[in-house]
Protein backbone atom coordinates (compact mmCIF):
# COMPACT_ATOMS: atom_id res chain seq x y z
CA UNK A 1 0.00 0.00 0.00
CA UNK A 2 2.86 2.35 0.87
CA UNK A 3 4.39 1.64 -2.55
CA UNK A 4 1.16 2.61 -4.32
CA UNK A 5 1.08 5.98 -2.59
CA UNK A 6 4.76 6.53 -3.40
CA UNK A 7 4.14 5.71 -7.05
CA UNK A 8 1.06 7.91 -7.10
CA UNK A 9 3.04 10.83 -5.71
CA UNK A 10 5.82 10.33 -8.26
CA UNK A 11 3.33 10.16 -11.09
CA UNK A 12 1.19 13.09 -10.04
CA UNK A 13 4.27 15.27 -9.87
CA UNK A 14 4.79 14.68 -13.60
CA UNK A 15 1.22 15.31 -14.70
CA UNK A 16 0.16 18.62 -16.22
CA UNK A 17 -2.37 20.50 -14.13
CA UNK A 18 -5.96 20.07 -15.26
CA UNK A 19 -8.43 22.94 -15.39
CA UNK A 20 -11.15 21.05 -13.60
CA UNK A 21 -10.89 19.36 -10.23
CA UNK A 22 -13.03 16.46 -11.49
CA UNK A 23 -10.51 15.65 -14.21
CA UNK A 24 -7.70 15.65 -11.65
CA UNK A 25 -9.61 13.19 -9.48
CA UNK A 26 -10.32 10.88 -12.39
CA UNK A 27 -6.67 11.02 -13.47
CA UNK A 28 -5.48 10.26 -9.94
CA UNK A 29 -7.90 7.34 -9.68
CA UNK A 30 -6.77 6.02 -13.06
CA UNK A 31 -3.12 6.23 -12.05
CA UNK A 32 -3.75 4.39 -8.80
CA UNK A 33 -5.93 1.80 -10.53
CA UNK A 34 -3.44 1.05 -13.32
CA UNK A 35 -0.47 1.05 -10.92
CA UNK A 36 -2.22 -1.48 -8.72
CA UNK A 37 -3.41 -3.66 -11.62
CA UNK A 38 0.03 -3.76 -13.22
CA UNK A 39 1.78 -4.12 -9.86
CA UNK A 40 4.39 -1.62 -10.98
CA UNK A 41 7.62 -1.38 -9.07
CA UNK A 42 8.95 2.08 -8.26
CA UNK A 43 11.53 1.75 -11.05
CA UNK A 44 8.93 0.58 -13.56
CA UNK A 45 6.57 3.41 -12.60
CA UNK A 46 9.27 6.04 -13.07
CA UNK A 47 9.88 4.78 -16.62
CA UNK A 48 6.29 3.90 -17.52
CA UNK A 49 4.24 6.93 -16.43
CA UNK A 50 6.03 9.62 -18.46
CA UNK A 51 5.72 7.37 -21.51
CA UNK A 52 2.04 6.67 -20.77
CA UNK A 53 1.33 10.39 -20.31
CA UNK A 54 2.93 11.05 -23.70
CA UNK A 55 0.75 8.30 -25.21
CA UNK A 56 -2.39 9.83 -23.69
CA UNK A 57 -1.45 13.30 -24.98
CA UNK A 58 -0.92 11.98 -28.52
CA UNK A 59 -4.17 10.02 -28.35
CA UNK A 60 -6.02 13.16 -27.28
CA UNK A 61 -4.46 15.13 -30.13
CA UNK A 62 -5.60 12.53 -32.67
CA UNK A 63 -9.10 12.50 -31.21
CA UNK A 64 -9.38 16.28 -31.28
CA UNK A 65 -8.05 16.64 -34.81
CA UNK A 66 -10.21 13.95 -36.42
CA UNK A 67 -13.39 13.73 -34.37
CA UNK A 68 -14.48 17.38 -34.58
CA UNK A 69 -16.28 16.87 -37.89
CA UNK A 70 -18.21 13.88 -36.58
CA UNK A 71 -19.25 15.72 -33.43
CA UNK A 72 -20.34 18.76 -35.43
CA UNK A 73 -22.49 16.64 -37.75
CA UNK A 74 -24.00 14.76 -34.83
CA UNK A 75 -24.96 18.01 -33.09
CA UNK A 76 -26.55 19.40 -36.26
CA UNK A 77 -28.83 16.38 -36.53
CA UNK A 78 -29.60 16.57 -40.24
CA UNK A 79 -26.88 16.31 -42.84
CA UNK A 80 -26.40 15.40 -46.48
CA UNK A 81 -24.93 12.20 -47.89
CA UNK A 82 -21.74 14.12 -48.72
CA UNK A 83 -21.47 15.29 -45.10
CA UNK A 84 -22.15 11.75 -43.89
CA UNK A 85 -19.42 10.44 -46.19
CA UNK A 86 -17.04 13.04 -44.79
CA UNK A 87 -17.91 12.01 -41.22
CA UNK A 88 -17.41 8.33 -42.06
CA UNK A 89 -14.02 9.09 -43.63
CA UNK A 90 -12.98 11.07 -40.55
CA UNK A 91 -14.10 8.24 -38.29
CA UNK A 92 -12.09 5.67 -40.27
CA UNK A 93 -9.10 8.04 -40.23
CA UNK A 94 -9.43 8.37 -36.46
CA UNK A 95 -9.57 4.61 -35.97
CA UNK A 96 -6.57 4.06 -38.25
CA UNK A 97 -4.43 6.71 -36.55
CA UNK A 98 -5.50 5.42 -33.12
CA UNK A 99 -4.48 1.87 -34.07
CA UNK A 100 -1.11 3.08 -35.42
CA UNK A 101 -0.50 4.95 -32.17
CA UNK A 102 -1.41 1.90 -30.10
CA UNK A 103 1.02 -0.26 -32.08
CA UNK A 104 3.77 2.31 -31.61
CA UNK A 105 3.29 2.60 -27.86
CA UNK A 106 2.83 -1.11 -27.21
CA UNK A 107 6.36 -1.49 -28.55
CA UNK A 108 7.60 1.37 -26.37
CA UNK A 109 5.81 0.02 -23.28
CA UNK A 110 7.42 -3.37 -23.87
CA UNK A 111 10.76 -1.57 -23.67
CA UNK A 112 10.09 -0.55 -20.06
CA UNK A 113 7.71 -3.28 -18.83
CA UNK A 114 7.45 -7.04 -19.21
CA UNK A 115 4.92 -8.16 -21.84
CA UNK A 116 2.63 -9.54 -19.12
CA UNK A 117 2.26 -6.06 -17.64
CA UNK A 118 1.69 -4.49 -21.06
CA UNK A 119 -1.11 -7.01 -21.65
CA UNK A 120 -2.57 -6.16 -18.24
CA UNK A 121 -2.49 -2.47 -19.18
CA UNK A 122 -4.99 -3.01 -21.99
CA UNK A 123 -7.44 -4.81 -19.73
CA UNK A 124 -6.88 -2.33 -16.89
CA UNK A 125 -7.71 0.64 -19.13
CA UNK A 126 -10.89 -1.05 -20.36
CA UNK A 127 -11.95 -2.03 -16.85
CA UNK A 128 -11.38 1.52 -15.61
CA UNK A 129 -13.48 2.96 -18.46
CA UNK A 130 -16.31 0.54 -17.70
CA UNK A 131 -16.24 1.53 -14.02
CA UNK A 132 -16.46 5.23 -14.95
CA UNK A 133 -19.38 4.56 -17.27
CA UNK A 134 -21.17 2.52 -14.62
CA UNK A 135 -20.60 5.26 -12.05
CA UNK A 136 -21.93 7.90 -14.47
CA UNK A 137 -25.01 5.79 -15.22
CA UNK A 138 -25.66 5.54 -11.50
CA UNK A 139 -25.58 9.31 -11.30
CA UNK A 140 -22.28 9.52 -9.45
CA UNK A 141 -24.04 8.72 -6.19
CA UNK A 142 -21.76 7.71 -3.38
CA UNK A 143 -18.66 8.99 -5.15
CA UNK A 144 -15.71 8.29 -2.93
CA UNK A 145 -17.73 5.93 -0.78
CA UNK A 146 -18.73 2.38 -1.35
CA UNK A 147 -21.81 1.02 0.31
CA UNK A 148 -19.53 -0.67 2.81
CA UNK A 149 -17.85 2.71 3.48
CA UNK A 150 -14.42 1.59 2.31
CA UNK A 151 -13.73 4.76 0.34
CA UNK A 152 -13.62 3.29 -3.17
CA UNK A 153 -14.78 5.60 -5.96
CA UNK A 154 -16.71 2.78 -7.56
CA UNK A 155 -19.61 0.92 -6.03
CA UNK A 156 -18.73 -2.59 -7.17
CA UNK A 157 -15.24 -2.55 -5.67
CA UNK A 158 -13.76 -2.88 -9.16
CA UNK A 159 -10.23 -2.35 -7.92
CA UNK A 160 -9.93 -5.99 -6.88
Amino acid sequence: MKTIFLLLAITLAGLPMKAQDGNEKVEALKIAFITKRLQLTTDEAQKFWPLYNQYEAEKKQIRESTMGTIKQLKEDGEFTNAEADQAISKYVEFKSRDLDLTKKYVGLFKGVLPSVKVAKLVTAEEHFKKMLIKQAQQGGQGQGQRQGGQGKPWKNGGGQ
